[in-house]
C-alpha cells in the first residue's frame, strides 16, 4: 500500500545519505530552495520515505510540514513529489497523526479532487494509508473525501480506482459515522461495479467487496451479494500478503455476527464450511481469540461450535 520512489531503489544507498546528513539538507532545499531544487529534493524525500526508519526521521527534521506546504502551493512536479513522499510517510502510525495535525488531509483530499492524473493517484494512497486511523477518517469525510473517492473509483485510472477502494474500504471499516456519507453518495453502486469490473485488479475487488460488506454488516437494508462473499472467502485459502487474508478474516466475521447475516446465503458460497476449517486451524495454532470469534460467528448462523481436540 505504498509506492516506490521516482528513481533508482537501493536502501544501503538510502541508509548512507541520512547517515550524512542527507535528511536535513534535503528538508532545507525542499523548504528553501528554487523551484527545481525543491522538486528534486521532494522526489528524493519521497524515495528516502520507503525505508522505515527514515520515515521517522524525516518526520523529525520537519519534513511533513515541508512537503504539505509543497502539495498545496508547489509547482506541478513538486506536487507530484511532495505527495508520493506523503504517501509514503503515512506507512507509520505517528506520522499519520502528524500529517492530519499539519493540515494534510484537507490538502490530499484537494488533490485527489483537483490534480492531474499522477497527483490523484498519489494523493489518493496517502489517503488510503492514513485511512488506517479512525481520527483521520473522520478527517477525510469532514474535507469532503468521499465524494472525491467514490469519483476516482466510478471514473479514475485503473489504479486510481484501486486506491480510493482501498480508502474507502478503511473509513467505512474503522469509522461508522462515514457510512451514512457513503451511501448517499452512490458509493454502494460504484464499488458493487468494482467487483465485477473485468479490467479491476484482485486488490481493487477485495477492497470494494471489504467496504460493500461492513456496510451490510451495519446497514440492515444492505445486504451483501454472493460476489462480495466469494471474493473475501477465496482470500482464506491464500497466504497471507499485503494483509488481504487478515481483513478478509475480520470483514467476514462482522458480517456474520450481524444482524444482516443469512444463513442459507453462508451455505450457498460455501461460507460456513470455510468457518470451520478456520476455527479448526486457529485453535490448532493457538490463536484462541480468533478461533472463539469463529465459533461465536458459526453460533450466529445457527451451526454448532465446532468441537476441538484436547490434549491426552
Amino acid at each position: 500500500r505504498r509506492p516506490r520512489g521516482p528513481g533508482p531503489i537501493n536502501d544501503d544507498n538510502r541508509v548512507a545519505i541520512a547517515a550524512a546528513g542527507g535528511i536535513e539538507v534535503l528538508v532545507s532545499l525542499a523548504r528553501d530552495g528554487n523551484e527545481r531544487q525543491k522538486e528534486r529534493a521532494a522526489g528524493a524525500l519521497w524515495n528516502l520515505a520507503i525505508n522505515d526508519d527514515l520515515k521517522v526521521a524525516i518526520a523529525a527534521a520537519g519534513g511533513i510540514e515541508v512537503l504539505i506546504a509543497l502539495a498545496r502551493h508547489g509547482s506541478e512536479g513538486q506536487k507530484d513529489c511532495a505527495a508520493g513522499a506523503l504517501w509514503n510517510l503515512a506507512v507509520n502510525d505517528d506520522n499519520e497523526a502528524a500529517i492530519a495535525a499539519a493540515g494534510g488531509v484537507e490538502v490530499l483530499v484537494s488533490l485527489a479532487r483537483d490534480g492531474n492524473e499522477r497527483q490523484k493517484e498519489r494523493a489518493a494512497g496517502a489517503l488510503w494509508n492514513l485511512s488506517d486511523n479512525d481520527d483521520n477518517s473522520v478527517a477525510i469525510a469532514a474535507a469532503g473525501g468521499v465524494e472525491v473517492l467514490i469519483s476516482l473509483a466510478r471514473d479514475g485510472t485503473e489504479r486510481q480506482k484501486e486506491l480510493a477502494a482501498g480508502a474507502l474500504s478503511n473509513m467505512i471499516e474503522v469509522a461508522s459515522g462515514t457510512h451514512e456519507g457513503v451511501v448517499e453518495a452512490g458509493g454502494v453502486a460504484v464499488l458493487s461495479s468494482l467487483t465485477q469490473e473485468a479490467s479491476a485488479s484482485d486488490d481493487c475487488k477485495l477492497a470494494a467487496a471489504i467496504a460493500l460488506v461492513y456496510l451490510a454488516s451495519s446497514c440492515p437494508d444492505l445486504a451483501a451479494d454472493d460476489t462480495c462473499l466469494s471474493l473475501l472467502l477465496s482470500r482464506l485459502d491464500q497466504p497471507e500478503e499485503g494483509g488481504w487474508r487478515r481483513d478478509s478474516i475480520n470483514t467476514l466475521l462482522a458480517l456474520a455476527t450481524s444482524s444482516s447475516a443469512c444463513a442459507e446465503q453462508w451455505h450457498r458460497v460455501g461460507g460456513v464450511a470455510a468457518l470451520q476449517a478456520l476455527a479448526r486451524e486457529t485453535a490448532e495454532e493457538g490463536v484462541e481469540r480468533q478461533a472463539e470469534r469463529c465459533d461465536e460467528a458459526l453460533v450466529s448462523l445457527g451451526v454448532r461450535r465446532v468441537r476441538r481436540r484436547t490434549a491426552a
